[in-house]
């Protein structure tokens, strides 16, 4: 027979061992679960009328904290970087929402969001809309705590997300920018939006990104130029020296052979926005009802 025990599925036999050990692993070894693609809507939230996908991955433990991420330009919610960095936070016991991104109607050239910006300013107006929505459908789902996570592009936008986009969602409580840039115009700039947010920042970049690495000080210097506390500005280096590594798109920097983009974002948020795996009081009842079972076992086979 199965039982499901704090989302895992465990095999049971007919054996009282077995049954007692499997709820012991059950609450030890995390569960794997499967991304579900959500069709959003962001007019609730005065965006447009065109649905956008999201890519949910549910924590099977008991967290109150959501993660939201944004892709690079010319990407989706599975795209490079976000789709790592979805699957390795949610195994830390968050939930993770990775949505798709507003592109500008001419196209998805950088210059086509700066023509945008200047012109009809549709881009911004319903990103903001649609991590409002990301974020509420979060909260449906028991989180009540958000961190925004962005790549590149997604990068500029979690910030000016943070700085300007906030209405009466679940609060923000920490952002991440990944090869995020300090360049063009407002609010495609970083460094004109963080000098708003107040919340924790992880500022990651790879050694050799050019536009990342000569931005820094002025992205640092903003942030501290306004009321947050708390920025940290990390570069992170290609150390395996027969991987050609691409700095922005953090090849060599990510994935199984050398993840320490994974590892240095996992750190970050289990430093600023931490959840526990499982309550204490299940983690000691389950704990309890397994030894005494086995000490049970252990004295009738005697």
């Amino acid at each position: 027979m199965h039982m499901l025990i704090i989302g895992c599925k465990v095999d049971m036999k007919n054996s009282r061992f077995t049954k007692y050990l499997a709820g012991i692993l059950a609450l030890l070894l995390p569960c794997m679960t499967s991304a579900v693609t959500l069709s959003l809507n962001s007019i609730a939230e005065g965006g447009n009328t065109a649905a956008f996908n999201g890519l949910l991955l549910e924590s099977t433990a008991s967290s109150n904290v959501g993660v939201v991420l944004l892709h690079g330009r010319n990407g989706n919610a599975d795209g490079v970087v976000v789709s790592e960095l979805r699957n390795s936070i949610n195994t830390l016991g968050y939930t993770t929402l990775s949505i798709d991104e507003p592109v500008p109607a001419a196209g998805t050239g950088f210059s086509k969001y700066v023509d945008d910006v200047n012109g009809a300013n549709t881009v911004f107006p319903e990103l903001y809309a649609r991590v409002r929505t990301a974020v509420n459908e979060l909260a449906t789902r028991g989180i009540d705590e958000v961190v925004l996570l962005g790549f590149s592009l997604g990068g500029r936008m979690a910030s000016a997300h943070v700085a300007r986009g906030q209405v009466d969602e679940l609060p923000i409580i920490g952002m991440i920018g990944i090869g995020m840039y300090g360049n063009s115009i407002d609010p495609l700039n970083a460094a004109l939006t963080l000098d708003e947010i107040s919340v924790p920042v992880l500022d990651i970049f790879g050694d050799n990104d050019t536009s990342a690495v000569s931005t820094a000080a002025a992205r640092l210097s903003a942030y501290n130029s306004g009321n947050g506390t708390n920025y940290t500005q990390t570069m992170i280096e290609c150390i395996d020296p027969l991987t050609n590594c691409v700095p922005h798109n953090f090849f060599g920097y990510r994935g199984a052979g050398n993840p320490v983009l994974e590892t240095e974002v996992n750190n970050w948020l289990s430093l600023n926005a931490p959840v526990s795996a499982v309550p204490v009081p299940a983690a000691v009842w389950l704990f309890g009802s397994g030894l005494i079972g086995l000490l049970g076992f252990a004295r009738r086979k005697a």
